[in-house]
């Protein structure tokens, strides 16, 4: 049985007209089949009850369909036992029709049992949606302690088996760690998911990125980050506020974005840099980088989407805005948080040289306040592309490796063919991806 609401917002009018009824229907096929059954012999029951018409419309087969609309409220809805996905269906539209018309032979009786259910909870839906809010009851500390515990203890088993499984692929050699199938780093990753430490799974789901590499180096590294993950669990008590939040961050532990916004902020004027788009563990993801006039200071704005959906609009790249930023808490903070609408939007933004060794120094300080970094933001420049070496050089002849992907690279080389460029763009420890360009007084 098929129910819909329809005419949202319109007002209930004591008298229908065959006007009103028409206009109702979802498209022209429906309402000339509604005509069609406005025959009093197609309907062997037409009844009325406080605000409501019901009856049983004769198909082609044995049973009736039952029909009801309820008129009690603005949005008149209908509700049908016919397969049909309009709404509202052209049976609820004819008996509206003989209504108006006062055709066909009615009573006054009360609809069945399966259209009172129906009945009954539109208006209960009715009577909740009038009620005022209720007060919402205040925060029970002991319950949220003893979830915080227990999901602790989670995340405690979780990095313990964890650790012991990485001494493990050591103890046996890192390049039998090539031999290993894909399933044994998801089923590890999946552990650390039940555990409720989807940071930790996401660094153990990387790990056949850095396998490639004969020297083990990069695996290594990786292991390293992985193991310092869990030794800083171990020590958490006694870490400082800001390191425990890069360690909670680490992990995957969501960020109370409601405690960062609250409160009164001041509005500063940011340079809107750089941004990234694209998909990172099933979710849309964007990166958009800002530097605070006032100071220099980098922040990183990050928007999430389901797929399928779309992300919230963007700030405008190359532009200049007035907004209240908040960063999140971190020895090194990177992340910010838009607390308000921004406003004032102007444009240009100032460029900064930035050479291969000054990047260097720069990530290797971050990551000494944060040694779980995935990236950060940096200025390079004045540099060239070099396609055919996948590098970007500067001045002093060092280079560092570049993505981007082919339209923009050539794109890019057009305007930089001849003359170096300055970059803005992430550095994630191996790799860096240019965001935006700068040629003279070309953006």
């Amino acid at each position: 049985m098929t129910a819909s609401s329809f005419a949202p917002g319109s007002t209930l009018s004591s008298t229908l007209t065959t006007d009103v009824v028409m206009a109702l229907s979802p498209d022209a096929s429906s309402a000339a089949a509604a005509r069609k059954l406005t025959t009093p012999g197609k309907w062997p029951t037409l009844a009325r009850a406080e605000g409501i018409v019901w009856g049983e419309c004769q198909g082609s087969g044995p049973q009736p369909y039952l029909v009801g609309v309820d008129l009690r409220t603005p949005d008149y809805a209908s509700k049908c036992s016919c397969p049909s996905r309009k709404f509202p269906c052209k049976h609820g539209l004819a008996l509206l029709l003989l209504d108006v018309a006062g055709q066909g032979s009615w009573q006054s009786a009360a609809p069945p049992e399966a259209l009172q259910k129906w009945l009954d909870g539109r208006q209960t839906r009715a009577e909740t949606a009038t009620q005022p809010p209720k007060e919402s009851k205040a925060p029970d500390s002991a319950a949220q302690a003893k979830r915080q515990a227990a999901r602790e203890s989670k995340v405690e088993r979780g990095l313990a088996d964890l650790h012991l499984w990485m001494q493990d692929l050591v103890r046996t050699g890192l390049a039998t760690a090539r031999s290993l199938p894909y399933s044994e780093w998801d089923r590890q990753a999946a552990r650390l998911i039940d555990a409720q430490a989807p940071g930790a799974a996401r660094l153990v789901a990387r790990i056949p990125d850095h396998l490639h590499d004969e020297s083990g180096e990069a695996l290594l590294s990786h292991l390293g980050r992985l193991a310092l993950l869990c030794r800083a669990w171990e020590h958490r008590a006694g870490l400082p506020v800001n390191e425990r939040a890069d360690l909670d961050a680490a992990l995957g532990q969501p960020l109370d974005l409601a405690a960062l916004r609250a409160g009164e902020g001041s509005a500063e004027r940011w340079q809107v840099l750089g941004k990234y788009e694209g998909e990172e563990d099933k979710l849309l993801v964007r990166r958009t980088w800002l530097r605070r006039e006032a100071d220099g200071q980098l922040a990183a704005l990050l928007d999430y989407a389901p797929r399928n959906h779309s992300l919230p609009p963007a700030l405008p790249l190359l532009h200049t805005v007035q907004a209240d930023l908040r960063f999140a808490p971190g020895a090194f903070p990177q992340r910010v948080v838009l607390a308000s609408e921004p406003q004032a939007f102007t444009g240009g933004v100032t460029w900064q040289p930035g050479t291969v060794a000054q990047l260097h120094a720069d990530y290797a300080a971050a990551l000494g306040c944060h040694p779980w970094l995935e990236r950060s933001g940096h200025w390079l420049g004045p540099a060239w592309l070099l396609p055919e070496h996948g590098q970007l050089r500067d001045g002093s002849g060092y280079a560092v490796p570049f993505k981007l992907e082919n339209e923009t690279l050539w794109q890019w080389l057009s305007y930089s063919a001849t003359r170096p460029a300055t970059f803005f763009g992430e550095w994630d420890g191996q790799t860096f991806t240019p965001l935006s360009i700068f040629c003279g007084d070309e953006v």
